[in-house]
């Protein structure tokens, strides 16, 4: 029940709050208006009913039904307000409450009534409300409704119960009464107009002035904010960043990233305020400050707290920072880089050494071959005429010296085809101080005593897995050329310790995770510059001069070291001496080389079997056929691969054994070892050769081949194994 009488109540709340409020016009003034007039109405309203009810009450005829009208029309004149004729309503209001009083004092009293009383009410209200021009009309009706009923009293046509004399005098009192009033209310009512127009002028300006303000404080803010925005995501860059980072105004550091602050080993806030001169050179410092904004990078050094000195690559631009100018600045750390760089120039040179090497190995390998027969040659024939001038000493001491010297170029050979990698090595398990110890004793023998020469060498040193020949090649080479730079006078040591890979894995980075034996050769001599030490390994590069040195000595080492895949290092200086370091994998196999002690040859036996001889050097042909011969052997002659194919053929169930060389015109030796075994696989064959890639020699002898000999060779070593492989069954 409550609710329900609290709603009519609500809606007839609203409803004449509806009905008693102003309109509202959009417009300030227009709105200013409508409100007065609307309360001038409605109180208006209000004082003619309370009017109306006085006239009643006073029993005066005819008035009350004129003021009850004017009420009603008082309500009329909220039409046109409503509407928003805000001025059209004034004007009508004042000009019916004129017309109002006019009837009043017609049917009343005449001038002497109390309605007379509203004419300064409608002049003061019309010079408060009303235009110029309209307030001057109101003015002028009012006037003329005043003298109006004057006129009328004058005549009689007028009654007050009252016995009053009204005269033309009262005419022109209402007359000066309407100018005194009008004009001071028009003046009255202009100023507060004018004041009133200042008044929203004024306010105008300031709530335009505020609106300008609150603007630029919005945007003072949003600038604000987007400099903070600025600042987060340059410091949130500058900290993601892997460079370096600052900010230098005239030279000093104002602002740093962590990055650059751990690469000089501080805190950013240490770095603020500091010179950048004080963590670079001056030189290094002078060319950012002068830098241009040219995105170009230069590389120099930095220097940490801690003296470390720190390779890097910076870039500087000037950029706008908080209303001005400064230099940023970018220090990329290249330690990494550089020493990725100076092994990739390593490498780089391996590369190409071990392309020159390769080359000269593959030219070396048919040198070998030529000259491996020559060498046969010679030394087969030299042993043929020994033979037969047993009883000639000067014959005898000239074959001898022809024999050395075939010797000293079997051995030239040999060393050839080791620094080209090409000699078969016997690789076993070695220890290098009983080795090195032995080289160190012969070397006391046969250097100039003027020479001190010291062995330093651990006891428990690990095996190495390598050639023992090869290895005591390579440390004689070094050990004669310490010899030589030393004039016969000075310090040699040698020596041999067990290092960790990760100590030269900068300089070599296949040695990072091995153990390794490393064998050192020193010497007090000359030394030698840059330029000698980048060519000391070349082949036939030497510095001995003419007739002192074949140039070959250093490359053969350099050779074995990459056979043993090892790693080798100099250093030298001129006027210093020079060291030579050896460095080998350490072996864990204990299958050590065990001392072999010397055997006597077997007498040379000959025999009467069939052999045919293949080989396309005619002399080394003729001195292998007239030892055979005089051995009491056979001989069938081949000089290619297929007239040896074609004699085979034709004497298949005579030959009992096939002497081929390697190197043959138009179907090599193994070729035709393999068509021989394919026919007959029976057939006894021996392959010479001066160097053969031991996968080819291995896969040779896997298909049936008996032995395999090197050159150079000697008759007996020959026919030695002739007779051995005759004898197998």
């Amino acid at each position: 029940m409550g609710t329900t009488r609290e709603k009519p109540a609500s809606g007839m709340a609203k409803w004449l709050g509806g009905v008693l409020a102003p309109p509202r016009c959009g417009d300030e003034e227009n709105d200013r208006l409508a409100k007065v007039l609307s309360t001038i109405l409605w109180f208006g309203f209000i004082a003619i009913g309370l009017t109306a009810i006085a006239a009643l009450a006073a029993r005066e005829p005819g008035k009350p039904a004129v003021i009850a009208a004017g009420a009603a029309v008082f309500l009329l004149l909220q039409i046109p307000l409503r509407r928003g004729r805000v001025r059209l309503a004034i004007f009508l209001t004042f000009l019916f409450a004129l017309f109002l009083i006019s009837i009043v004092l017609y049917i009343g009293g005449g001038i002497h009534d109390l309605g007379a009383l509203l004419y300064p009410v409608i002049i003061a209200g019309g010079g408060l409300l009303l235009r110029p021009k309209e307030f001057l009309a109101i003015v002028v009706l009012s006037w003329l409704s005043a003298v109006a009923i004057i006129l009328l009293e004058i005549n009689g046509w007028i009654h007050w119960s009252r016995p009053l004399d009204t005269s033309i005098f009262a005419l022109l009192t209402i007359t000066a009464f309407f100018l005194l009033a009008a004009v001071p209310v028009r003046l009255l009512a202009s100023d507060l107009m004018h004041h009133i127009a200042l008044a929203r002028r004024n306010e105008r300006e300031l709530r335009a002035s505020n609106e300008m303000l609150q603007r630029e404080v919005d945007e003072r803010l949003q600038t604000e904010a987007a400099l903070r925005e600025s600042e987060t995501r340059f410091r949130l860059l500058a900290e993601s960043t892997i460079e370096g980072l600052c900010l230098s105004e005239n030279g000093v550091i104002i602002d740093a990233n962590s990055i650059l602050a751990r690469m000089l080993g501080c805190e950013a806030r240490e770095l603020i305020g500091r010179p950048l001169s004080e963590f670079m050179e001056a030189e290094s410092a002078a060319i950012i400050l002068a830098q241009s904004d040219s995105t170009a990078s230069f590389e120099h050094r930095v220097k940490g707290r801690d003296g470390r000195i720190i390779p890097v690559e910076s870039r500087s631009k000037t950029i706008p920072y908080r209303g001005r100018e400064v230099r940023v600045l970018t220090c990329l750390d290249i330690s990494e880089r550089q020493r990725s760089e100076e092994e990739h120039r390593i490498l780089e040179a391996e590369i190409r050494q071990n392309q020159k090497l390769e080359s000269l190995g593959t030219l070396a390998g048919g040198i070998a071959h030529d000259f491996n027969n020559i060498i046969s040659i010679i030394s087969g024939h030299a042993a043929l005429l020994a033979d037969k001038l047993q009883g000639q000493p000067t014959a005898q001491s000239a074959l001898h010296t022809i024999h050395e010297a075939a010797e000293r170029g079997s051995a030239m050979v040999r060393q050839i085809l080791t620094f080209a990698s090409k000699s078969e090595a016997d690789f076993r398990a070695l220890r290098l101080q009983e080795m090195v110890s032995e080289l160190v004793k012969m070397l006391r023998v046969t250097f100039p005593r003027t020479m001190d020469i010291r062995f330093s060498c651990p006891s428990e040193l690990p095996p190495v897995w390598m050639d023992p020949s090869q290895l005591h090649q390579a440390l004689l080479n070094l050990c004669i050329n310490a010899r030589d730079a030393m004039a016969g006078t000075g310090r040699l040591e040698i020596g041999a310790d067990l290092i960790d890979g990760s100590a030269i894995a900068s300089r070599f980075p296949a040695a990072a995770g091995k153990r390794l034996v490393r064998i050192f050769v020193s010497d007090t001599g000359v030394g030698m510059d840059e330029k000698t030490r980048d060519r000391i390994f070349e082949p036939f590069f030497s510095t001995k001069g003419r007739g002192r040195g074949t140039g070959l000595g250093l490359a053969v080492v350099y050779g074995v070291v990459q056979a043993h895949k090892g790693f080798i290092e100099v250093d030298s200086q001129l006027g210093k001496g020079s060291s030579f370091s050896l460095f080998f994998p350490a072996s864990e196999r204990q299958d050590l080389l065990a001392p072999q002690g010397g055997q006597e040859a077997p007498p040379v036996t000959g025999g009467s079997e069939t052999i045919l001889v293949i080989e396309d050097e005619e002399d080394l042909r003729e001195l292998f056929c007239s030892v055979l011969h005089d051995y009491g052997y056979h001989i069938l002659v081949a000089r290619d691969g297929l007239e040896a194919l074609e004699r085979y053929r034709r004497h298949r169930g005579d030959i009992q054994l096939v002497i081929t060389d390697m190197d043959l015109p138009k179907i090599n030796g193994a070729a035709v070892s393999r068509s021989i075994l394919s026919d007959n696989p029976g057939t006894r064959i021996i392959l010479i050769s001066g160097f053969v890639e031991a996968a080819l020699k291995e896969s040779i002898l896997a298909s049936g081949v008996r032995e395999f000999v090197a050159k150079p060779y000697t008759m007996p070593e020959m026919l030695q194994v002739i007779r051995k492989v005759l004898d197998q069954e």
